[in-house]
């Protein structure tokens, strides 16, 4: 039986290898998963990532069912990793953006979800008002 490598032992193996083929690898993973693909595209400074995120996000937000999600940060959880994606948006430089596209967001949740103590609404009503969200 084989033990999988540890965080430590995978970054070491990462680091050594040559860019081109990192790039390969993450273009990959971003052919599978748009959340990926929009936070390669945003860290590329290509301004189709806001409306790019605006689309997931409000997706998310109607996808979401309260119920079924827990009231803390799941990583698990698709709109936590929404609003993650807000968060890179404005470490990218987009941050008026994502206000704009959390103020949309929070709209949306209140409409369908209404008014909760949930984390994604916390968090949506932080990132839209420019609040700080550390953790």
């Amino acid at each position: 039986m084989t033990t999988p490598l540890d965080d430590a032992a995978l970054t070491a193996f990462l680091e050594g290898q040559e860019a081109a083929w990192l790039a390969e690898q993450l273009m990959l993973v971003a052919d599978e998963d748009p959340i990926t693909r929009i936070r390669l595209t945003a860290a590329a400074g290509d301004e189709s990532a806001v409306d790019q995120a605006r689309t997931a996000l409000l997706a998310l937000v109607t996808e979401h069912s309260p119920q079924e999600s827990g009231r803390e940060p799941d990583d698990g959880d698709a709109l936590h990793r929404g609003l993650d994606l807000l968060d890179d948006l404005a470490d990218y430089g987009f941050e008026d953006e994502s206000a704009d596209i959390a103020d949309e967001a929070r709209e949306l949740y209140l409409d369908r979800h209404g008014e909760d103590d949930s984390d994604h609404l916390a968090r949506l009503h932080a990132i839209a008002d420019g609040e700080d969200d550390e953790e």
